[in-house]
């Protein structure tokens, strides 16, 4: 009953226009936090997705049995790659979902440094597509060049998760910028 009350009363001492902006800003805030989870989970599903190809890429190489030539060496530098990638995207997936478990007087700097972190991997992520698309060009392997190009899909969209992640993450920089503005006297 006491919640009520004082639910009421919170509402007939805020203009409409206040607690309007007030349910906006919250609705915007789990808006972030969701698309903020789904980047993290995106992240992680491609990693997988990378995982599998190079471990798929490897068994090709492997039924050669010693018969190493120039196209097991093209698919072996695209596996090094695409496990570089790979493991990448599988920490910044992880990280970036400890974003919403820190306490708000860490949080600024860790998004500051994840914002940091997720352009570094995606500049290296575009500069291991050169390796791949390489050794993409010197296979003629027919199963090999199906993963491999999968692959290059999958890390193409990968550079645009962290270009969303890093939107989101710059998003929530400013709301906590700002609360700490407010905050001060």
């Amino acid at each position: 009953m006491k919640k009520v009350l004082l639910v009421l009363l919170f509402v007939m001492i805020l203009p409409c226009s206040t607690l309007s902006a007030l349910q906006e800003n919250d609705q915007r805030l789990r808006a972030t936090t969701a698309a903020l989870v789904v980047q993290a989970l995106q992240l992680g599903e491609k990693a997988q997705q990378l995982f599998s190809m190079k471990d798929e890429l490897l068994k090709i190489v492997q039924e050669r049995k010693g018969k190493i030539t120039s196209q097991e060496d093209f698919i072996v530098d695209a596996v090094t790659e695409l496990k570089y990638v790979a493991t990448v995207a599988y920490f910044e997936g992880n990280l970036l979902g400890a974003v919403l478990a820190l306490k708000e007087r860490f949080k600024l700097q860790f998004i500051d440094d994840r914002i940091i972190e997720l352009q570094n991997s995606l500049d290296s992520t575009i500069a291991s597509l050169g390796p791949i698309q390489v050794a993409y060009s010197g296979i003629e392997n027919g199963a090999a060049l199906q993963r491999i190009e999968r692959s290059i899909k999958i890390v193409q969209s990968l550079t645009e998760t962290y270009r969303n992640s890093i939107e989101i993450l710059s998003r929530i920089r400013e709301k906590q910028a700002k609360e700490i503005e407010k905050a001060q006297p």
